[in-house]
């Protein structure tokens, strides 16, 4: 929602008060979505401005996760065997990496 451009008194104010009434439910809603998540997580969204542009970057990060993206994960973990020369420490790290 934009703010209300400046025009007659009367309607400019009705229009300024929803307005503000606006803004103020979309932080607390931005603010609910932020801290329900895990903090290494809220800080690459809380520089979001808005709900609706939270709300789009968590789409747009975690779209991939479909029911394809699932399958190729599980065939890339089936497929995956740990070497005899790498440590656990190694083979942790690689698992993790397939996901990102």
């Amino acid at each position: 929602m934009a703010e209300p451009e400046q025009g007659n008194f009367a309607k400019h104010g009705l229009d300024m008060e929803a307005y503000q009434t606006y803004k103020r439910k979309d932080r607390v809603a931005c603010i609910l979505m932020l801290s329900n998540m895990r903090n290494d997580i809220m800080l690459y969204f809380e520089r979001h401005r808005s709900t609706q542009s939270v709300w789009d970057a968590v789409k747009i990060q975690y779209e991939g996760t479909s029911t394809t993206r699932i399958h190729q994960l599980t065939l890339k973990f089936d497929g995956y065997k740990k070497r005899q020369n790498q440590t656990m420490r190694q083979h942790l790290t690689i698992m993790s990496n397939m996901i990102n």
